[in-house]
């Protein structure tokens, strides 16, 4: 897909992206201005590690690790979380309270950092001064009860052997204030030696244990306590708006490529031209029949942009083939409302302005219109020239145009498919050829009987009428492909209903080449500027990116 066929659908879709963009940002903006705002605020808890039992570096770090890993984790435990909730007097429940909080180690440092949220600004920073605290003292419970019993067990034996010791201490000074013998003395001697010497092993175990625990203590205090915080972290407002209006434009983006990609209609006659080698012998701009009163242009709107696409599509005829007697001209579509009665007229009618002799042939006896488009009775027509074995010139209708007659369809037929592929309808066509310089045939769509086939059998040329974004590609190969197999000649396609949205650059070539209206009023001279401009730019990007 070349640049300009983006620029087209950005510019034919830019009213899609922009109300999804701004629907997605609105809402986004609604959603979160109703949402009640959340608050955090955010303790630093320092690491109190006690003396390593490790000898070696690495495994002290790794002790390190496992104690503050095992800290991050411990901290949001149940038990703490609750008996934290019970001190602040708070209602909420501690799985609530678990899913609010955030705990993590910061920069691989002996730093926590413990993060509550809450839509209070006050109790999520009293929460998370209070975790910490119910934690540490929790954590020097249950590291003290380790040490608990044998402190308890050596106490015991403390005050045994103390007792031991004094009674001792006192039989011995009894003794010798008696001056017993010299044996019994010693005996009491020795035995106050040993007890006392029992007694001071025991006490230094006690002081082991105790300074064994003091080193061994592990805990948490907090370094820096947290505040109030003053803003919320959600809902944020401004960026979730502008986050939404973003995913809008592109989800809106992704539902246009949906939609061109699914679209199956004709948008670049370069594509046809390229498979099939057909002409584009025309390119026709919407017609505003209520702007220009009616259908046909050559005389209601003369100046017009739309008469002077139809002045192009004469030229182009009249050069379309030097072997071909252009003489009748088959104008047919593919589908219904491919706009070939209108081009039809208005070819006609810009034939007849050149000075040349032209009929108009309604030959769609099925759904006759011409005579609708130039207001003329339909009382008879060209099925009567069937009835009758002399052809009557009084049926061929002057209408306001010079040099212009219409053969309208006359009374419809129960067989026009038989009427028009009949040697009289070869004879007819002979006759008008005697009294025209061309003769231009309306007839019904290709795809939808077979009147068209036939009738592309005995024209000189054909016209193919496509809907330039309403025609479906298939189709329109479909038609052209069975007139080829009947041999009928198709002098090329005119491409109908081309909108300044939808195929710009077609449009505004022929804005910018159309000089009849431009002279006529400044704002023509500033509608050919921009289309100029455009064009200019357009070409200048399809270059600069082709290298």
């Amino acid at each position: 897909m070349e640049l300009r066929q983006y620029i087209n659908i950005f510019r034919r879709w830019f009213w899609l992206v922009l109300l999804g963009t701004g629907i997605a940002g609105f809402s986004a903006y609604i959603f979160n201005r109703t949402q009640q705002p959340i608050y955090q605020a955010t303790s630093v808890l320092l690491i109190m590690e006690g003396s390593p039992s490790t000898t070696t570096e690495f495994s002290a770090i790794q002790s390190s690790e496992r104690l503050a890993q095992s800290y991050i984790e411990r901290l949001t435990n149940y038990e703490v979380l609750e008996v934290a909730i019970a001190n602040l007097g708070l209602t909420m429940q501690a799985k609530e309270l678990q899913e609010s909080m955030q705990v993590s180690l910061v920069n691989n440092s002996h730093l926590i950092a413990l993060s509550v949220k809450h839509t209070s600004p006050k109790i999520a920073a009293a929460l998370a001064n209070e975790i910490p605290t119910v934690f540490a003292v929790r954590n020097m419970e249950l590291q003290t009860d380790r040490f608990a019993s044998s402190k308890l067990n050596l106490e015991t034996e403390l005050n045994d052997v103390r007792a031991e010791l004094l009674l001792a201490e006192a039989q011995l000074a009894e003794a010798q204030s008696a001056s017993n013998d010299s044996t019994v003395i010693a005996q009491l001697a020795d035995r106050v030696l040993r007890l006392r010497d029992t007694h001071s092993r025991l006490l230094q175990s006690y002081e082991d244990i105790r300074i064994a625990e003091a080193s061994s203590l592990n805990n948490i205090i907090i370094d820096q306590h947290a505040r109030p915080p003053v803003s919320p972290i959600s809902p944020r407002v401004l960026s979730n708006a502008v986050l939404g209006a973003a995913v809008g434009g592109m989800l809106s983006l992704g539902l246009i490529f949906l939609i061109e990609y699914l679209d199956d209609t004709i948008q670049e006659p370069e594509q046809i031209e390229n498979e099939w080698g057909v002409t584009t012998i025309g390119l026709v701009p919407v017609i505003d029949t209520e702007k220009l009163d009616g259908s046909l242009v050559m005389i209601k709107s003369p100046r017009s942009l739309e008469a002077e696409s139809y002045r192009q599509l004469r030229t182009n005829i009249q050069y379309v083939d030097a072997s071909h007697d252009l003489k009748v001209i088959l104008v047919t579509s593919p589908n219904p409302g491919d706009g070939k009665t209108t081009t039809a007229a208005n070819l006609a009618i810009s034939l007849a302005q050149m000075g040349k002799n032209v009929i108009l042939v309604d030959a769609d006896l099925r759904r006759p219109r011409l005579h609708q488009v130039f207001e003329v009775s339909n009382a008879q027509g060209l099925t009567n020239l069937f009835l009758e074995k002399e052809n009557d010139e009084a049926l061929l209708q002057s209408v306001e145009i010079p040099n212009l007659k219409v053969l309208v369809s006359g009374p419809i037929p129960p067989n026009p498919a038989e009427l028009l592929g009949s040697p009289r309808m070869r004879s007819i066509l002979d006759w008008l050829t005697e009294q025209a310089d061309y003769i231009v045939l309306d007839s019904p769509p290709v795809l939808t009987v077979t009147d068209a086939i036939l009738l592309s059998q005995i024209a000189t040329t054909t016209l193919l009428v496509a809907w330039m974004g309403g025609t479906k590609q298939k189709l329109l190969e479909l038609a052209m492909r069975q007139i080829r197999v009947v041999d009928g000649h198709l002098a090329g396609i005119v491409y109908n209903r081309i909108s300044d949205k939808r195929h710009g650059s077609y449009y505004y070539y022929y804005r910018s080449n159309h000089y009849y209206e431009s002279t006529a009023s400044p704002n023509g001279i500033a509608k050919l500027l921009r289309g100029t401009v455009l064009l200019s730019l357009v070409s200048l990007a399809q270059k600069l990116f082709s290298r």
